[in-house]
C-alpha cells in the first residue's frame, strides 16, 4: 500500500515536471516570434505666439478663436495716444523743418536788400557828417578855440561811423548774396533729421496694429480688451498652415536604424501612409528614463525623443491625431 502511493506520487510529480517544461518552452518560443509593440507618435503644428512689439492698451481683437487668416491679415489694435501725439508733433517738427529751408533757399527779400542799401546810404552820410565835425574840431583845436577833449570825441564819432558804414556795407552784400552753401546744407539736414524721427514714430506707431506673420488659424485668444500689454506679451495664438510634423517618445533599445535624416514611415488611424524624413533626436530628462527592475546585472533605459517632418504635404491632419510608425 505504501510502496503503490509512492509511486503514485513519483508519477503526478513527473507529469506536473513534464507539463511546466513543456509550457516554458511554450512561453519562450512565443515570446521570441512576437512582434514588437507598435509605436505611437502624436501630430504637431507649428504653434506661433503673438505678440506686440511695442506697449499699449488692447483696444479690440479683430479676429475670433479658429478664423482662419491670410499672412498681414489685422489681428488686434493697441492704444497708445502717447505715441500719436509724439508722431504728430514730430510732423509739425518736420512742417517747421520743411519751412526754413524753404526760406532759406528762397534768399533774401527785395524788401530787405532795399533796406540793407538805405541804411548803407545813411551810414555813409553819418560818416560824411562825422568827418566835416572832426576837420572843424581839428581847426579850431589848432587855434585853441578847441579843447582837446572835444577833439577826442570828434575822433572817436569819425571811428564810430566808419565802422557803422562797413557793417552796414557787409549787411548789404549778404543780402545781395543770399544763403551760403554751408546755409542750404543746415537747412537741407535739419529737415532730414526731422523726416527720419517722422519715420521712425510712424514705423512704432506702426506695431500697434498686430497683424498676421503667416497664414493660419487662430488658436487662443490670451489677453482680453483693456488689458496694458507690454512688448513680447502674447496676445494669441496662432497655428501655421502647412507646418505640420511628427514626435514619437522612443525607447533606446527600439532606436535601431533610426538616426538624423533617416525616412520613415507612417501610418494613420485611417490606413493612410506617409513618408517622413527624421529631423531631430534628443535624450530626454531623467524623468522620461526606465528604471531597471534590479539593480544587480542590468541598466537603465533612456527614452528619446525623435521628430520627423513629411516629405510631401500631407492633408487630413489635425495636431493631436496619432500616428503610428511602420517598422
Amino acid at each position: 500500500m505504501r510502496n503503490s502511493l509512492v509511486r503514485r506520487g513519483s508519477r503526478v510529480l513527473a507529469l506536473v515536471l513534464l507539463l511546466g517544461g513543456g509550457g516554458l518552452l511554450v512561453y519562450r518560443s512565443s515570446a521570441r516570434s512576437a512582434s514588437p509593440p507598435r509605436i505611437m507618435g502624436v501630430v504637431r503644428q507649428t504653434e506661433i505666439r503673438i505678440a506686440p512689439d511695442t506697449s499699449g492698451r488692447l483696444a479690440a481683437f479683430r479676429v475670433a478663436a479658429g478664423q482662419e487668416v491670410r499672412k498681414g491679415d489685422i489681428l488686434a489694435v493697441l492704444q497708445a495716444p502717447e505715441l500719436a501725439a509724439a508722431v504728430e508733433e514730430a510732423r509739425a517738427n518736420a512742417a517747421g523743418a520743411t519751412a526754413d529751408r524753404t526760406n532759406v533757399f528762397a534768399g533774401t527779400r527785395k524788401e530787405e536788400v532795399d533796406i540793407a542799401a538805405q541804411n548803407v546810404r545813411i551810414a555813409q552820410a553819418n560818416l560824411a557828417l562825422a568827418q566835416q565835425q572832426h576837420a572843424r574840431a581839428v581847426t579850431l583845436s589848432s587855434r585853441d578855440f578847441a579843447s582837446k577833449q572835444q577833439l577826442d570825441e570828434t575822433s572817436a564819432a569819425l571811428s564810430k561811423a566808419q565802422a557803422d558804414l562797413g557793417l552796414m556795407q557787409a549787411i548789404s552784400d549778404q543780402s545781395r548774396a543770399g544763403p551760403t552753401k554751408e546755409e542750404r546744407a543746415i537747412a537741407e539736414a535739419g529737415v532730414a533729421l526731422a523726416l527720419a524721427t517722422v519715420a521712425d514714430l510712424e514705423a512704432k506707431f506702426a506695431k500697434t496694429t498686430i497683424r498676421a506673420p503667416v497664414d493660419g488659424r487662430i488658436g487662443i485668444l490670451v489677453a482680453r480688451p483693456g488689458e496694458a500689454i507690454s512688448p513680447g506679451q502674447p496676445v494669441m495664438t496662432l497655428l501655421a498652415h502647412n507646418e505640420r510634423w511628427f514626435t514619437f517618445t522612443i525607447k533606446e533599445d527600439l532606436l535601431e536604424g533610426i538616426t538624423i535624416g533617416s525616412p520613415l514611415r507612417l501610418s494613420t488611424a485611417r490606413g493612410d501612409r506617409i513618408d517622413t524624413r527624421v529631423t531631430e533626436l534628443r535624450p530626454l530628462g531623467e524623468f522620461a528614463v526606465w528604471r531597471a527592475a534590479r539593480a544587480v546585472g542590468d541598466h537603465d533605459i533612456n527614452s528619446f525623443l525623435v521628430r520627423s517632418d513629411p516629405v510631401a504635404p500631407s492633408d487630413g491632419l489635425e495636431a493631436g491625431m496619432t500616428v503610428w510608425l511602420d517598422r
